[in-house]
């Protein structure tokens, strides 16, 4: 920022203010039109060099992105949040009441300035269809220099730091935070109309669950003692089953505490859904529904959405249990397709020395169980590869400790992961909901914990009375609706959809 800028614009702030011009006023504005609402009502009516013949006054509101001086004659570019539009300033045409004087709208308006500007609308010489300013006001005086709006705000650091910066020199940017609104709308209405009840869960907990990740903490000084802030809403959810809601869901934020790049921020927006008589091909279904029906608020053609220079088709063209789908993979049929080992018939010795001679890395942990290992060569091997709309279905148990045993396979849970481009899009099991194995699945992962694994799930007492009340069968799901933002609006990074991502502090 340029000091000398700064300054001068103070001093023209203050020479407002010796006039008995206020450059803040705190009335309101009756504005009468939008610019895109101008350009509706007079696109197709007025001819090169002809004024509104009715002589209709207008009145709009907005920002002053550019300033051109013809001596008796200014224009501005005026933009809000629907567009931009001319507006024509002559020196002969400012009304005596107008509250700036055509020498104050010369000397003492700069770009980034708030203004009302009140005329009739017209087409100027050169064919570019603007308002014809009779009175003109400020709003606010910009202190700083505003953006260049043709070149816009590049530095990536500045774009997050200070996105009400990167909003108003960029107008793509304002919409794809529109579209981030209108795509939840439209999630939240669609789960709606299908029956489904919004709660509100605790943010603050005693007991962070429901997901593997390390919690903020915090402390409350009138009860003293330390609180989590939630990592997911999960646990309440099913509580509220557990009483007798049958399809519920929650859209808001959860907090991780976690490192920062691409696809992660430590706060970040995620939808969970919890239906009761159902189980993980029902949920599952869902997902496809919620995340189609997102798309189709932004694209027709479902089966042709750029991402980052690929076409992504959302189009369910898979056969599964008689039914169309995104493509369905079990974790060891993905595994066998994509690295070659079949982890259906093998023990933890072959497994591990197959691992080993293709190279993997592996941790301690995965070294552990066939389980482990399984999911461990999944998540390095695999998951990167999957890059149109894939389920993965069919997890360990070691890895899923609130999802329900498999009917039919032994040591894995009914639980599935969205993948598109690599990233994980959502997850989503039939909930286990017989209190017995519950606990001894925590208690599972407190030995994890204890042995070293910071994001093992903890002991949830409350949880667990919940069930023993009785839960009816009952299938939930998690989308991560920031990284469905980035694949709806072609965004290669998370920090590019959250309006105000997590930086360090500046020293």
């Amino acid at each position: 920022m340029s000091r000398n800028e700064a300054e001068v614009r103070a001093e023209k702030a203050e020479e407002l203010r010796q006039a008995h011009i206020n450059p803040y006023p705190s009335q309101s504005v009756p504005r009468t039109h939008t610019t895109q609402a101008v350009v509706e009502e007079f696109g197709d009516r007025l001819e090169s060099g002809m004024v509104d013949p009715a002589g209709k006054v207008l009145t709009l509101c907005g920002r002053i992105t550019a300033k051109r001086d013809s001596g008796n004659l200014v224009f501005l570019d005026l933009r809000d949040e629907f567009g931009r539009l001319q507006l024509k300033i002559e020196k002969k045409g400012v009304k005596e009441d107008s509250v700036l004087s055509f020498a104050q709208i010369k000397k003492l308006l700069d770009e980034g300035d708030f203004i009302s500007a009140e005329g009739i609308a017209c087409r100027t010489n050169k064919g570019e269809l603007s308002l014809q300013v009779e009175r003109l006001s400020i709003l606010a005086k910009a202190q700083i220099p505003f953006p260049d709006v043709y070149y816009g705000v590049h530095d990536v650091e500045v774009c997050r730091r200070h996105r009400e910066m990167h909003l108003a020199s960029n107008p793509a940017i304002l919409q794809r935070f529109k579209l981030r609104s209108q795509i939840i709308f439209q999630i939240r209405s669609f789960l709606t109309e299908r029956g489904f009840y919004e709660m509100e869960t605790p943010i603050l907990q005693a007991i962070y669950g429901g997901a593997a990740a390390r919690p903020f903490v915090t402390h409350h000084n009138a009860l003293d003692v330390d609180l989590y802030l939630r990592i997911a809403p999960e646990l309440y959810l099913k509580r509220a089953i557990c009483g007798g809601f049958e399809r519920v869901f929650e859209l808001g934020r959860v907090f991780r505490n976690e490192g920062i790049d691409s696809t992660h921020n430590p706060e970040f927006t995620s939808l969970e859904v919890y239906q009761a008589y159902a189980d993980y091909i029902d949920i599952l279904t869902l997902v496809e529904e919620v995340i189609i029906h997102a798309a189709k608020t932004v694209y027709t053609d479902i089966s042709q959405i750029p991402y980052q220079g690929k076409t992504i088709d959302l189009t369910p063209s898979y056969e599964y249990n008689g039914q169309k789908h995104w493509r369905i993979l079990t974790m060891t049929a993905a595994v066998k397709e994509y690295v070659g080992i079949d982890f259906d018939n093998i023990d933890l010795e072959t497994a591990l020395a197959a691992v080993k001679a293709k190279g993997i890395h592996l941790s301690k942990l995965e070294e552990q169980s066939l389980g482990y290992l399984l999911y461990g060569v999944f998540d390095k091997c695999v998951a990167p590869q999957l890059e149109q709309p894939t389920f993965v279905i069919d997890f360990p148990v070691e890895v899923s400790p609130l999802a329900k045993q498999h009917r039919a396979k032994e040591g894995f849970v009914e639980r599935f992961e969205l993948f598109i481009q690599g990233m994980e899009y959502a997850n989503g099991f039939s909930e286990l909901n017989d209190p017995q194995e519950q606990r001894r699945r925590f208690e599972q992962q407190l030995a994890q914990k204890y042995a070293g694994d910071e994001e093992a799930h903890p002991m949830d007492e409350d949880f667990i009375q919940a069930l023993a009340l009785g839960m009816p069968t009952c299938a939930g799901m998690g989308i991560g609706i920031d990284r469905l933002i980035m694949l709806l609006t072609d965004t290669a990074s998370i920090r590019d959809v959250v309006m105000f991502p997590t930086m360090r502090p500046r020293q």
